[in-house]
């Protein structure tokens, strides 16, 4: 696949501890407040179903073309989103999203993706996929898009997705 998406925990708290120490937060977490999406943004997060056929699945293209069959209902939506900002990938140099969550939608999305850890989600605006990825670990608080194609294609969704300029 030509891009993948990173799903950043960011303030979970403590309780998950390990032998070896956390490794330095990104840059990105340090961007802007950033600004309440569009109502009508269409953004949505939803699992990839294994079974291609999935009764009540919602079928969309990936950027390479495949047909992606999406078990609904979404477990996030634009209504979960309180913020969005740009940030930087420290890896690529390249744009990256950060959505921030509503705290009410913050436990109820920690209990989806602790649900789906392992599993592959995809990451819609509208009936555009822009990254499937492997959940790696529950967050709740927010998250960043990661793997676009340019800084240029974050600016763009970021206008698509809140209707201002970054």
């Amino acid at each position: 696949m030509r891009s993948s998406l990173l799903i950043m925990t960011m303030a979970l708290g403590a309780g998950l501890s390990g032998c070896t120490p956390p490794p330095p937060a990104p840059a990105a977490i340090e961007t802007p407040a950033g600004v309440a999406p569009l109502a009508q943004a269409g953004i949505q997060m939803r699992e990839v179903a294994e079974d291609a056929k999935r009764p009540g699945a919602t079928t969309l293209k990936d950027r390479d073309g495949n047909a992606l069959s999406l078990i609904e209902p979404a477990f996030i939506t634009t209504a979960d989103i309180a913020s969005v900002a740009v940030g930087t990938d420290g890896h690529t140099g390249h744009g990256t999203l950060i959505l921030r969550f509503t705290d009410a939608a913050a436990p109820r999305i920690l209990a989806a993706t602790e649900a789906r850890v392992a599993k592959r989600v995809a990451f819609t605006v509208g009936d555009q996929v822009l990254n499937v990825a492997v959940i790696a670990g529950p967050f709740a608080q927010s998250m960043q898009v990661s793997g676009l194609d340019s800084t240029e294609e974050a600016h763009r969704l970021y206008r698509e997705i809140t209707g201002k300029a970054p």
